[in-house]
């Protein structure tokens, strides 16, 4: 039987303290640990600077996961910097609160963690770094929200604007995040199938495929089962 760690718990009483309603019009989704840390592990590249993306961060449980194979492949004294991007006031509480058990963990082995958590709408910021040509990461892990974007919505119009054509919250982070990792960089995320196939994804297919090679897909039998323990899954 897989260990419960403290941060199993912490999500399970966000996930029973966060509104219903705003659960559902931000589309989140929560990661568990045991899946967190088999998105970790699919990473293999560990530069001498690490700077990790966390997109939609909730109460931290990917870059935890993250954190906990960057101490396995690194030498001691090399810094992991955390950027991570939560509008959720009640999950950034969570998250502020982890971040600080990630830095005391990597101190205890003599490495060095620096958390910058963004309180901001990660599409504006984001679509705002790239067309500026700044924040270049290493690595991104994600679980992104599961949303629509209406045609004439503020976020559709930012993400146009960066090249990114697409009809759903999901596929924007995951676009964004690979736009800005740096060349030679690693991105992880959990994602619907449903980019795959039909018209209404191929702009984002497209984009996707001119700037990234797809190494390893998984494919999670359901995904309620996989998610099962996600009190109150709006989905």
């Amino acid at each position: 039987m897989l260990a419960v760690r403290p941060i199993d718990h912490a999500r399970r009483e966000a996930s029973k303290r966060l509104d219903p309603c705003q659960r559902s019009r931000l589309g989140q989704f929560m990661t568990p640990t045991a899946i967190a840390d088999f998105m970790a592990s699919l990473l293999t590249r560990w530069p001498q600077t690490v700077r990790l993306l966390d997109p939609g961060a909730g109460i931290g449980s990917l870059t935890e996961a993250f954190a906990e194979r960057f101490l396995a492949n690194t030498p001691a004294g090399t810094e992991l910097e955390a950027h991570s991007y939560e509008i959720d006031p009640l999950l950034r509480v969570y998250l502020a609160d982890h971040m600080q058990e990630v830095a005391a963990r990597c101190k205890s082995l003599s490495h060095r963690f620096n958390s910058i958590i963004h309180d901001r709408d990660f599409i504006a910021e984001a679509s705002f770094e790239i067309g500026m040509g700044g924040a270049r990461f290493t690595h991104a892990i994600l679980n992104p929200p599961y949303k629509k974007i209406s045609t004439d919505s503020a976020h559709r119009k930012m993400l146009r604007h960066v090249g990114i054509e697409t009809v759903n919250l999901y596929a924007s982070f995951l676009g964004l995040a690979v736009s800005m990792v740096e060349e030679g960089g690693e991105v992880v995320a959990i994602v619907p199938r449903s980019f795959c196939n039909g018209t209404y994804y191929r702009p984002f297919r497209e984009f996707l495929l001119e700037r990234a090679a797809i190494t390893h897909i998984h494919v999670f039998a359901s995904r309620t089962r996989a998610f099962k323990d996600d009190e109150d899954n709006p989905h």
